[in-house]
């Protein structure tokens, strides 16, 4: 699973499209790495629907703590 990730770069972060979404009531972020990998954060391990992000550093605060996840209208 790491190798997926390490070494790699985000090349944009943008949230899901409610057609992208399909039956699920909310949209999450989408972050494409520089291989064209997506990274989608899930409600749980049965991908039942999207996530939000919690963003944490240990030695500072960051100005942005997290993503939420995005409610369909």
């Amino acid at each position: 699973m790491t190798k997926a990730l390490v070494g790699k770069k985000i090349v944009s972060v943008r949230y899901m499209t409610a057609e992208e979404a399909g039956d699920w009531s909310k949209l999450p972020l989408m972050i494409k790495l520089d291989d064209e990998t997506i990274i989608v954060p899930l409600q749980d391990d049965e991908q039942n629907d999207g996530g939000s992000l919690e963003f944490f550093h240990p030695k500072k605060k960051l100005e942005e703590a997290g993503a939420p996840v995005m409610w369909k209208n």
